[in-house]
């Protein structure tokens, strides 16, 4: 056999193989391994956090940035203050989601679901959003008040580089 044959063939015993590999991790493997797909949250709920996990990962996201400010004691006791507000606001709103699900399952097991409540319930879930949203602004501004001037560009060209604009 020429050299290009014998690279032809492992090559396709090569694809063989890998081919089998995946085909056993997928059919095999429990669910949620790297190999059965995606992670069971990441296609049934989405690639974000769910349950108590959002409060907790909200929060890691808020400490990762604000530790590279330095803070003083009166700016981590506003911090902190703001870090409580957040876990609670967030807590209430993964409750409110959950009663709000089951209310939506329950109407829609029904024979013949009453779409026009159910839009009423959702447009009248949608006017509190900027409510909610304008609080943790709030909360943000009170924050960025109690830093002094180099905290302040830091927090700026940390936005900066977030939005991927030139510093």
């Amino acid at each position: 056999m020429t050299r290009k044959k014998k690279t032809l063939i492992g090559v396709l015993v090569g694809s063989l193989v890998v081919a089998a590999g995946i085909g056993a991790l997928t059919t095999c493997a429990p669910d949620g391994a790297w190999g059965k797909g995606f992670h069971p949250g990441f296609h049934r709920t989405g690639f974000h956090p769910h349950g108590e996990d959002v409060a907790d990962f909200v929060l890691w996201k808020m400490d990762k940035h604000v530790n590279e400010l330095n803070l003083n004691e009166t700016q981590e006791q506003e911090y902190e203050k703001a870090k409580a507000q957040v876990k609670l606001t967030v807590a209430e709103a993964m409750e409110r989601k959950r009663e709000f699900h089951g209310i939506l399952r329950d109407e829609m097991s029904k024979e013949q679901p009453d779409l026009e409540a159910l839009a009423g319930m959702i447009k009248e879930r949608a006017d509190l959003i900027p409510d909610r949203v304008s609080k943790h602004i709030d909360l943000f501004l009170n924050f960025y008040n109690t830093l002094d001037g180099h905290q302040k560009d830091q927090m700026i060209e940390m936005f900066r580089r977030r939005m991927d604009l030139p510093s």
